[in-house]
């Protein structure tokens, strides 16, 4: 199974993932299989709550801006030893994590200033989803970073 989703996370992120440390792949196999349950929940709450779509558009927008600032967390890297790409949290990186799970708690009261009910739970199910996509977009292009300067 986990071969299969591989060479699926290869073809979507353009990364060959033989380079990757296995923390790191189960980390970004992590990211997609919650943003594939994010957007069936994301999709049932806006059949439910008849939500704007500009709304979760900007949602999204909201989401994938603080996920691309989140995937600074993670410290992207050359191993030499094992020759492979790694993910380390730097003191800068548990700041921002801290900074990221009191946000998360706190999203739901954040957004509730201006969404009630069904609405509140699309919004913020779109802004969660929006911080999956940026946060393996951080991982992608920070990874083809450090391939790129090592395996040339």
């Amino acid at each position: 199974m986990d071969k299969k989703m591989d060479k699926k996370i290869e073809k979507i992120l353009n990364i060959k993932t033989d380079k990757l440390d296995k923390r790191l792949m189960r980390k970004i196999r992590f990211l997609i299989v919650f943003l594939v349950l994010m957007s069936g929940a994301l999709i049932y709450e806006i059949a439910l709550s008849e939500i704007s779509y500009l709304f979760i558009l900007v949602g999204l927008i909201i989401g994938i801006s603080t996920g691309i600032v989140v995937g600074r967390m993670f410290n992207i890297e050359w191993h030499e030893e094992k020759e492979q790409v790694i993910a380390r949290l730097d003191i800068i990186g548990i700041i921002i994590l801290v900074i990221y799970i009191a946000v998360s708690i706190a999203r739901h009261w954040i957004f509730a200033h201006w969404f009630a009910g069904l609405k509140l739970t699309a919004f913020t199910f779109s802004f969660a989803e929006g911080v999956m996509i940026g946060r393996i977009i951080s991982f992608q292009f920070n990874i083809k970073k450090v391939l790129k300067r090592e395996c040339s």
